[in-house]
Parts: C-alpha cells; structure tokens; sequence
C-alpha cells in the first residue's frame, strides 16, 4: 500500500535500484516487494539519492531533503569512515538535505526571488 501510495507501481520503486531489472517478477501489482528484494544495502542508499535528486529536480523540495536525510543515514550506518569518499558522500548528502529544506522553507513563505537560496550556499555547486 505505501509503495502504490508513494511511488505508483512496484516496478516505479523497483527502477530505483540500478541492480532490480525489468525482467524480474516484481515489474507486477501482484508482486510484494519484501526487505529481501531490497537486500543490497548500497543500492538502497544510491536509489535513495537518485529519488531525492528527481523530487529536486521537480520542487518537491521537502520530500527530497527527506530522502537525502534517510539515504545519509543509512549511508553513515554502513560506511567505512575511514573511506575518504564516503566521508564526502555522507557530507554531499547532508549539505543537499540543509539546501533542499531551505528552498522548502521559502517555497513555504512565498520569499521574494531575492531570498531564494542557492546551491553554492551549501557547498554545492550551482550546475
């Protein structure tokens, strides 16, 4: 029910993970995706990252921070910290999770053009 509500389909979520095909049963309604199916813990954290860029993209900018937040989570929980690329994720995830509830923040108060916050506020860049 919530991945129908949310996301449509199962095969809508499932597209998500870059390692779930579309030849696999799941692409159905009759499917139930279960934790199993979403056993590959890097993949959930990537597809996350990709569904909050999408919401971005879009201006759902509320729901993307929700994503980012969740995906650095997980992220923080499985990563090696001494891993110097993933200590860099886990902070890109977290700088698009403050960027993204900004923009909420001024979508929400209808805040001139002027106010809007930019990328580059963030340490993200502004492409």
């Amino acid at each position: 029910m919530l991945i129908k509500e949310h996301f449509g389909d199962p095969g809508v979520m499932t597209r998500q993970f870059p390692y779930m095909k579309s030849t696999f049963l799941w692409k159905g309604d009759d499917f139930i995706l279960t934790p199993e199916a979403l056993a590959n813990p890097k993949n959930k954290y990537h597809g996350l990252e990709r569904l909050a860029l999408e919401h971005h993209e879009a201006g759902d900018w509320r729901l993307a921070g929700e994503y980012w937040l969740i995906a650095a989570g997980w992220r923080r929980n499985m990563m090696d910290p001494a891993d110097e690329r993933h200590v860099e994720a886990l902070q890109f995830a977290l700088r698009h999770v403050e960027y993204d509830r900004a923009l909420a923040e001024w979508k929400k108060k209808k805040l001139s053009r002027n106010a809007m916050p930019y990328p580059s506020q963030f340490g993200l860049a502004d492409d």
